[in-house]
């Protein structure tokens, strides 16, 4: 029984594109920021922020999935397409803003000189144009599991 549910979650095409998307664009933006920084750093696959999205290329590949296999009529495809929207709406506005509150703070906080506390991280959200290539990266993803 704990097996069929273990061998029916690492199969499931949605759970593997998603994972899959997720996994290439942290790469790419791994390997870009070592080339730019001349510094390959490990823990940049767990930071939010940059180019390109793992945010959308993750939830545009299950929304893709789930569309191709139940179909863009179904209740669940209708889930999975409002679910990414608002994941979307939260990369490129709501975490742009608290980007620009980190700064602001950060700003301050040198301004007053107060050492005692660690600076804010800046690069949360991403720009329209990081949004868009990590969503064609999700659909490219999507599709290609689906082959």
């Amino acid at each position: 029984m704990t097996n069929d549910i273990l061998i029916s979650i690492l199969t499931n095409k949605a759970i593997i594109a998603t994972l899959m998307a997720w996994f290439i664009t942290q790469t790419v933006k791994v390997v870009f920021i070592a080339i730019k920084n001349k510094k390959f750093n490990l823990s940049l696959y767990f930071i939010p922020g940059g180019f390109p999205s793992s945010h959308s290329a993750s939830v545009t590949a299950l929304s893709t999935v789930v569309g191709l296999e139940s179909g863009f009529d179904s209740a669940i495809f209708a889930v999975a397409l409002a679910f990414t929207v608002f994941v979307l709406y939260d990369a490129s506005v709501l975490r742009r803003a608290a980007q620009k509150q980190a700064q602001s703070l950060n700003d301050l906080m040198e301004f007053i000189k107060i050492k005692e506390m660690e600076p804010l991280r800046e690069v949360l959200g991403h720009s329209l144009f990081e949004i868009f290539v990590g969503s064609v990266i999700g659909i490219a993803i999507g599709l290609l599991i689906l082959l």
